[in-house]
């Protein structure tokens, strides 16, 4: 399992911090900041599937309940 490092996003997007270290992204080459940039992109993307996951679960256990009522039960009467 891969430990994982907080990593914030001052206000202005100059700055970020990694592990209470502030970087400054102006004194990065295009590289490094492209890499920085490309990690902001999948925290991103990990949080909008985390999240799709979530509605995804939402909804099939209402689905689920819906199955039962019309469905399971109704064939019962």
């Amino acid at each position: 399992m891969v430990a994982r490092r907080e990593f914030k996003v001052n206000e202005n997007m100059a700055t970020f911090k990694i592990d209470d270290v502030e970087y400054d992204t102006d004194k990065l080459d295009t590289t490094q900041k492209r890499v920085v940039g490309l990690y902001q992109k999948s925290l991103q993307d990990e949080g909008e599937a985390l999240n799709n996951l979530e509605m995804a679960r939402a909804a099939r256990i209402e689905l689920g309940r819906k199955l039962k009522e019309l469905v399971i039960d109704s064939g019962k009467k």
